[in-house]
């Protein structure tokens, strides 16, 4: 008598439901080999982003120093007897909310109030129609400017009067999963310039 393989009731072989669990395994281990590296590709596509804006909140910071420099420069210059003191223009930096700086507005303008009214110091990034200036940052929510993830706020404690100031420059952002971020420079800034008359 031969042996034949017996039918169930669909007319399949009581063998053939085992190759579609070892398709089913199959399948599930081609899926987790393919999630590891996916999985990689992505954190290192966030760290490549959250690094680039590192670099540019970097350079923002960097910015407002420079800016805070040339203010009391400019001031040592035309000082005076009875002219404007070393700090004069950054009253708002003086203030606990601090200030925001926007290097692209008109000169009254560039130093503005860290209040929400303001927009609590967001960074607004250039990307109208005019090339040259796209990739510029500034305080303002006009034509043209697109609101970024940054903030960025300057505060200036005078240390000794008319001698030394502290400047902290706090930039955030959000780094989509990683967080909020914040880079802080700090520097403190000397009063280079004694008139003749106050040696005297």
């Amino acid at each position: 008598m031969s042996k034949t393989k017996r039918k169930n009731w669909s007319g399949l072989s009581a063998f053939s439901g085992f190759t579609i669990v070892e398709t089913l395994v199959a399948i599930a281990i081609l899926l987790i080999s393919l999630a590891t590296p996916l999985s990689m590709a992505e954190k290192g596509l966030a760290g490549a982003e959250a690094s680039r804006h590192e670099i540019t909140a970097f350079y923002l910071a960097q910015e407002a120093i420079e800016y805070l420099r040339n203010i009391r420069d400019s001031n040592a210059i035309a000082k005076r007897k009875n002219g404007p003191t070393w700090l004069q223009g950054l009253n708002k930096c003086l203030q606990g909310e601090g200030c925001g700086i926007d290097v692209t507005a008109v000169p009254d303008e560039q130093v503005i109030d860290c209040k929400p009214a303001n927009f609590d110091c967001a960074l607004y990034e250039y990307r109208g129609s005019t090339p040259e200036l796209r990739g510029i940052f500034g305080h303002r929510n006009s034509s043209g400017w697109e609101k970024t993830d940054l903030t960025r706020k300057i505060f200036v404690e005078e240390i000794e009067n008319d001698v030394e100031a502290k400047v902290i420059v706090v930039l955030t952002w959000r780094a989509g999963a990683l967080g909020f971020r914040t880079i802080t420079l700090q520097e403190h800034m000397f009063n280079w310039y004694v008139s003749p008359e106050e040696e005297l």
